[in-house]
């Protein structure tokens, strides 16, 4: 029993009771849950609690008629009750001090009526502090990992893997020196990694056994990874690759983008995530060329999908055998508003298509859609595999147009960029993202002819995409030709004399999406968007 000296009266001997925390032992930065277990004691039980041992000594902050409140109120019934403490320091009152030498905490679960078990002890370490780049690894004071040292240390301690530690960017980091990925098979990352808008790159990371998995995290059970940038990225293994995580078994995985070169020799190879067991990737993109020319399941975001994936899009070539797809090798879960924009996909077999590599009851594919011009190499697309619904470059190529087809957040989430007069969707907030749709795409953009006026009136505009001028042919004489960039300003203009055809010189300007407007005698306009490369 508790002695005199932490504020008990003197009952009868309590009742035996079995104690049991998470996390065990109890650390003084993080959260605690104390469970006991013992004789069903009703629904109304309280928990006296005190210092068991602080800098050697006992304190009890707590008085035990006080304890019968609904801060020490118990949840639970039937024998088994539990105590939420969301922080020592402040549950106790205790000075950074007391802190520092607290080692041990005692409970008593009991009820107004006199009930009580026998005294329970736990054992309580300190938390880790000043350590990486600073941080408690706490929601409100997470680790901070600012160097390429620090992510190594990081990639190595994994009792900063659990899913009570969080961690957030402090910095672009160099990864050149990372040599092991962020969790295993055996031993998955379960925290909260927050990317906070930074990038991680140039990191090389291989893996050779079957039933390994490769990747930045290289397997993770629960956790969340969210607001990063993998670039430059090389994983290469045998099964479970991808750039950002090998396999996800659950958690979530949001506003990331990666780019680099993803390889493997068996089942289960993405650009993102090698194997969605179960996991929610939203918000994503890849510019990640895959290879997995021996094996199945081999896709632009996942390889195998057995979870949830919406809102995202991937843009390199794929290269697998069989189950290969520009978003998904093979589908068994859910993947929503998605968008194929892959410079290839190529499949040695039958289960090969732009979007995923089947489509069956096994899995629910909505509201996707794939760029009709997908280069297939030297094969023919079959019906044994998911295409989504097809869409021409002009109309993924155009803001309004993918706004309106994907029903993305381009408020809070996403933006639209014109980087080098090419148009594309970019994570908001998120550094270091560059052009991400293949230059194939562009060159297969068509203007949109506008009659204005006469509708026997035809003309065209070419080459498209142009390098040192434009041909502009008419079947009415031409009144004027101009060129515009995509802010308004004009790039270049043609003198036009009643002729049916003339030329726009463009050496001079800078490569990007132009508009092109041409106007007849007879008041017909015409627009066109065309490429500079």
């Amino acid at each position: 029993m508790l002695t005199l000296s932490a504020a008990c009266p003197l009952f009868a001997a309590g009742v035996s009771a079995q104690i049991t925390t998470v996390p065990s032992p109890a650390v003084t930065n993080k959260a605690l849950e104390v469970r006991i277990e013992t004789q069903d004691m009703g629904s109304e039980v309280y928990c006296y609690t005190w210092c068991k041992d602080l800098n050697g000594t006992e304190k009890a902050p707590f008085t035990w008629e006080g304890a019968n409140t609904e801060k020490f109120r118990m949840s639970g019934s039937a024998g088994s009750y539990t105590l939420s403490i969301p922080s020592i320091k402040e549950f106790y009152g205790l000075t950074d001090a007391e802190l520092s030498g607290l080692k041990s905490l005692g409970f008593i679960a009991k009820t107004k009526t006199g009930q009580q078990t026998d005294d329970l002890f736990i054992t309580v370490e300190q938390g880790r502090t000043n350590v990486y780049g600073g941080g408690e690894g706490t929601v409100s004071d997470p680790f901070i990992l600012k160097t390429a040292a620090h992510l190594v240390e990081f990639s190595t301690t994994a009792q900063d893997w659990s899913n009570d530690v969080y961690v957030s960017l402090g910095a672009d980091i160099d990864a050149s020196a990372l040599t092991s990925p962020i969790g295993s098979v055996s031993s998955p990352y379960k925290g909260h990694f927050d990317g906070a808008g930074h990038t991680i790159s140039n990191f090389s990371l291989s893996a050779s056994t079957l039933g390994t998995a490769a990747g930045l995290f290289g397997a993770i059970d629960g956790a969340e990874i969210h607001d990063l940038g993998v670039k430059g990225a090389t994983v290469s293994g045998v099964s479970h690759v991808g750039l950002l995580v090998g396999k996800a078994v659950s958690g979530t995985i949001s506003r990331c983008y990666a780019n680099g070169t993803v390889s493997g020799s068996s089942i289960c190879v993405g650009g993102l995530v090698g194997e969605n067991a179960g996991a929610t990737i939203s918000d994503c993109y890849t510019v990640a060329d895959v290879i997995n020319d021996d094996d199945c399941a081999t896709g632009g975001i996942v390889g195998k999908n057995s979870g949830t994936v919406r809102n995202v899009y991937a843009t390199g070539e794929i290269s697998g055998s069989d189950y290969v797809g520009g978003i998904v090798g093979a589908n068994y879960g859910t993947i929503r508003n998605s968008v194929a924009i892959n410079a290839k996909v190529t499949g040695a077999h039958e289960y090969t298509a732009r979007f995923g590599g089947n489509a069956n009851s096994l899995n629910t594919s909505e509201g996707n859609l794939s760029w009709d011009a997908i280069d297939k190499g030297t094969t023919d697309w079959t019906d044994n595999g998911d295409h989504a619904t097809t869409q021409s470059a002009s109309s993924l190529g155009a803001f309004q147009s993918f706004a309106a087809l994907t029903g993305w957040d381009f408020d809070n989430t996403w933006e639209w960029k014109n980087d080098a007069g090419k148009e594309w969707p970019a994570l908001r907030g998120i550094a270091s993202q560059n052009t991400s749709i293949p230059d194939a795409f562009y060159g297969v953009i068509t203007g949109v002819e506008e009659i204005m006026a006469s509708d026997n009136v035809s003309v065209q505009a070419g080459p498209n995409p142009f390098t040192d001028h434009i041909t502009v042919r008419a079947t009415a004489p031409l009144a004027s030709v101009e060129l515009y960039s995509l802010d308004g300003a004009l790039a270049a203009s043609a003198s036009c004399h009643g002729e049916n055809e003339t030329t726009i010189t463009t050496a001079g300007a800078a490569s990007g999406i132009y508009v092109l407007r041409a106007a007849t005698a007879d008041g017909s306009r015409s627009t066109f968007k065309l490429i500079k490369l």
